[in-house]
Formats: C-alpha cells, structure tokens, sequence
C-alpha cells in the first residue's frame, strides 16, 4: 500500500510542476534567478556574474537523482557506506564528463552535455560497481550488480527528467520550427508546441528562433523519462529488478535516438549523431552484461529501510553539500554577462 501511494503521490507532484513549468519557463524572465556584482565601472555601475535556472534545475535534478538511487540501494538492503562511496563515484564520472564530451564531441568549451555524461556514467558503472562489491563489508547483503544497476537507470530517468526543464529555461536542446516538419506533424504539434521569448536564450543567438513555433521535445523528453522513471521505481519496489532496469534502459535510450530528429539545435557532426550512437550502444552492452553475469533472484526490497536512510543528518548536509556544488559548477552563466546599478530608494529613506 506504502509503495502505491509513493508512487502515486510522485505522479501528481510531478504533473502539476511540469503543467505550470512548460508554461512559463520559455519565457524570457526564466533564464537568470541572479546576478551577482563582481567589480565597480567608472560609471558608478557593478559588471555582475548571472547564476542561471539552467544550474538550479540541473542541481536539483542530480540532487534528486541521487536521493532516488539512495532510497532504492538502502532499500534493497545495500550498506550506508557503499551507498555513499557509489554516489561520490558516480558523480566523479558524472559531472566532468558533462563538459569533456560537449569538447570532444561538438567541440565546445562553455556548453555541457548530459547525453555523453551518461554514455560515460553507463558505460563506467558496472565496473565501479564491480570494484566496490570486492569489500564485502561495504555492501550489506544487496548491493549486487542488477539491483545497483536498475537503481541507477530509475533516478537517472528522474534526474534528467527534471534536467529538461532546465533545457527549457536556457533556451538549449530544443525542437525544429513546426514550419519544417510535415504537415502531419505540423497538426500533432499545433496545439502543443513552445515559443522562446528572449535575445540571450540558445535558440536566439545561435539559431534566430526567438518567437517561433518549436516541436517541445523537451517537455516530451520529461515526461516520458519520468514516466519511464516511474514505471521503473514501482517494478524495482515489486522486486523485478531486471524488468526495471531494461524497461527503463530502453525507454530513454531508444527516445534518446529518435528524439534528435526531432531537434534543432547542434549535436555534432554527421547524419547520425555520436550521441545516437551511443544511446543504441548501451542496449546490446547491457545485454550482454547480463548475459555473462547470469540471471539470479533477490529479496524484494524494503522502501521504509531506504526512507530512514535519506532522512539521516548526515546524508541530508552530503546531499545539499552536492547540490550546492553542482549549482556552482552548471549555474554560473559564462555566456551572458550583466549590468547592475544599485541605489538607494529615496521615498523609503
């Protein structure tokens, strides 16, 4: 009953923040939540540095993410220590390669790639999981491979399904103008579709696209990831692990490589992306995976385990600790700038 209500109660919270959020956030006012002064101009004015929605969302999306892959680890049993040493790992491989994959790949220095921190993340994870299962003592008695692995996937769907709307919100990763597509997809889109307000959104100065109906593969991709995410959770807490963990695998790699014909923006070069190529790698990878490591039973989880371990002090500060880092590291904006005069208000003196 506990697990149908958790799941159910994620469900609405997630539909009402994304109704009011595809809404709003391609407006021009939900790119900057600040900017911070940083030197004095002759002219009496402060040059300032601008803290992005980009950054708060994608934090809060990898903040979420990994409280997810807690609860879920904790749950089935997995020991705090190897919960916390996964997470720091994880996150090692995760946030560097955001920005080394966008150079290698689009050859880009101040853009990020979510796509290529996860080919890295997924392709790396089976044997970081490898290497901590050789200390027994860290593990409990539920860390083995396809439990870490089918928790990894889930919070991962969740996590970059929030991380959409951040997409939103920059004015990046977003869809070709309706006016290009075919006419039936012209009418599946007329009444859904995003319209970017604002001459510092991606899709202005790199495409001039301001004020033109664009297909919201964003939102698309949010509510399918979570969706999958879901979906993933309620088999995971059920015990079918291995169901978890290819549904959800192949949900949001499959979308992965389709979702890029429906995009705009640049995503390297050639017909087929590297980043489509790479999303397709990860089925027959995982699949043999399973393959070489067989197929075994474990015990169903236990969500209330999982619940006590997130609400530990402890681990509440870590993961503000990381949250906090990775609203630094993708929120502070390094390509806009802006001006600031700060003055007293006469009539409140």
């Amino acid at each position: 009953m506990l697990e149908n209500m958790f799941i159910v109660v994620l469900a609405a919270v997630f539909s009402l923040i994304y109704g009011i959020a595809f809404r709003v956030l391609p407006g021009e006012r939900w790119q900057v939540f600040a900017s911070v002064p940083l030197r004095k101009n002759e002219d009496g004015s402060w040059t300032g540095v601008n803290l992005t929605y980009y950054g708060l969302l994608t934090s809060t999306g990898y903040a979420f993410a990994i409280a997810v892959l807690s609860v879920m680890l904790a749950a089935a049993g997995a020991g705090p220590l190897f919960i916390i040493l996964l997470v720091l790992c994880l996150m090692v491989l995760f946030v560097p390669s955001a920005r080394l994959m966008a150079l290698i790949i689009e050859r880009k220095r101040h853009t990020l790639t979510v796509g290529g921190a996860v080919f890295v993340l997924f392709l790396s994870a089976p044997w970081v999981i490898a290497g901590l299962d050789l200390f027994p003592y860290l593990s409990g008695h539920g860390a083995a491979g396809i439990v870490c692995l089918a928790s990894l996937v889930t919070s991962y769907a969740f996590g970059e399904g929030i991380g959409r709307l951040a997409c939103i919100s920059f004015g990046c990763c977003y869809g070709q103008p309706l006016s290009s597509l075919p006419p039936v997809l012209q009418r599946v889109f007329s009444g859904f579709n995003f319209i970017y307000t604002g001459k510092t959104k991606k899709i202005s100065y790199h495409d001039q696209m301001d004020g033109v109906k664009t297909v919201p593969v964003q939102a698309i991709t949010a509510v399918l990831y979570t969706a999958s995410g879901l979906a993933g959770l309620w088999l995971f807490i059920n015990g079918q692990y291995y169901s978890s963990f290819f549904l959800t695998l192949t949900i949001t790699q499959v979308w992965r490589f389709a979702s890029e014909f429906l995009r705009s923006d640049f995503r390297g070069y050639g017909r087929i992306s590297a980043y489509q190529k790479m999303s397709l790698f990860l089925l027959p990878y995982y699949a043999l995976y399973v393959l070489l490591t067989g197929i075994r039973a474990y015990p169903v989880p236990e969500l209330l385990t999982g619940f006590r371990f997130i609400w530990d002090p402890g681990f509440m500060i870590l993961l503000f600790v990381m949250w906090f880092g990775c609203l630094f590291y993708t929120g502070v904006s390094s390509v806009t700038s802006s001006t600031l005069y700060i003055y007293v208000n006469e009539d409140k003196i």
